[in-house]
């Protein structure tokens, strides 16, 4: 991987239609987020190999959707972490259950986070924007939220969050919300991106997590229009391969595989 060791970097693994990247600090802490689907674990755990990674110091499971946590058990069973952060929503998947296995089974401590929640891991101050304290009756808007600060750098990690939970994080949280990287929510699809939302945020680099000739669309061509009037950079899983972006606290660069 390119890049040396003064640098922040998120790696956004190309599990196709389906979310899982890591940050890995300059002084050897890590944090997941996301396991994509349940055949993506292999994937997963080379790449995390590949980056030196033995241990992980966190795992964020942004909601309970299958491409989302489909490796999750799979990776708690493989790699010691410290904490998996998650939301109380619940779900009745065979996905969901083998997740809640394994946290039990390798005594991972789990925490349950809201709008506001907030720690730190080599240097990287990491703050919830959502799930806000009340009930969104979906997972997509209980999505976690993730904000992450490097120095003057900021990366946001939407989940899946739809218009719902962004009106809500934009009436309390919009303060938080200027950012350098965006990691665009439900794989670009046009109702987790809003003009207002990409007008708080206003980022220079926008990440896409999505599958080549998926049957949903994604991305959505309003989503990706929006981002073009902004003269946001956008790179896409589908087109790009993984994604590095780097960070030493100042400015961001990337990098893509294809």
């Amino acid at each position: 991987v390119p890049g040396d060791n003064d640098d922040l970097l998120l790696y956004v693994i190309d599990t196709g239609n389906s979310d899982s990247m890591v940050l890995l600090t300059p002084d050897g802490h890590s944090l997941l987020i996301d396991a994509g689907e349940s055949d993506d674990a292999g994937r997963i755990l080379d790449t995390l190999s590949a980056l030196g990674i033995e241990s992980l110091d966190a795992v964020v499971a942004t909601h309970p959707h299958a491409d989302h946590i489909g490796s999750m058990a799979a990776v708690l069973n493989q790699i010691p972490v410290g904490t998996i952060y998650m939301t109380d929503f619940v779900t009745t998947t065979k996905t969901y259950e083998k997740m809640l296995g394994a946290i039990e089974e390798n005594n991972v401590p789990a925490v349950n986070v809201t709008d506001g929640y907030a720690f730190d891991l080599g240097g990287v101050r990491f703050t919830v924007l959502n799930p806000q304290a009340r009930e969104y009756g979906d997972a997509n808007n209980s999505s976690i939220v993730l904000l992450a600060g490097y120095g003057g750098t900021k990366f946001l990690f939407e989940g899946d969050a739809e218009e719902e939970a962004i009106a809500d994080m934009l009436a309390n949280d919009s303060g938080l919300m200027d950012v350098d990287v965006l990691k665009v929510g439900h794989h670009g699809s046009h109702n987790a991106t809003t003009q207002e939302f990409l007008n708080a945020t206003t980022p220079s680099l926008a990440i896409i997590n999505c599958g080549e000739g998926n049957d949903y669309g994604h991305p959505h061509k309003e989503t990706l229009d929006m981002l073009g009037a902004m003269d946001v950079t956008v790179l896409r899983t589908d087109q790009d391969g993984d994604i590095a972006v780097f960070s030493d606290g100042t400015a961001v660069r990337y990098a893509a595989a294809a």
